[in-house]
């Protein structure tokens, strides 16, 4: 395959990109979801994360804390905004 037809092999960083990798990591993306909004290969994004110091998490944590917060909120009783009786 010739190198032009390959969309983004060898395509520098630019600033912005890398804050917006900054970002997802830190709101907790996967490398997937950040190769995606990025147009890059989940390598690419995991190999410049870790350039940065700020590699993504391990699947598994990812879904371990995933599974903690569906755990929280199950736990958690719904509000209702039903009016409460009135006191006589």
């Amino acid at each position: 395959m010739p190198m032009s037809a390959k969309s983004n092999a060898c395509r520098p960083w630019d600033d912005e990109q890398v804050e917006r990798l900054k970002e997802l990591i830190a709101s907790g993306a996967s490398a997937v979801r950040a190769a995606a909004a990025l147009k890059r290969a989940r390598s690419s994004v995991q190999v410049k994360a870790r350039k940065l110091g700020m590699p993504f998490m391990a699947s598994r944590d990812v879904k371990r804390l995933r599974d903690a917060k569906i755990a929280a909120a199950e736990s958690t009783p719904l509000r209702t905004n039903a009016p409460q009786p009135a006191e006589r």
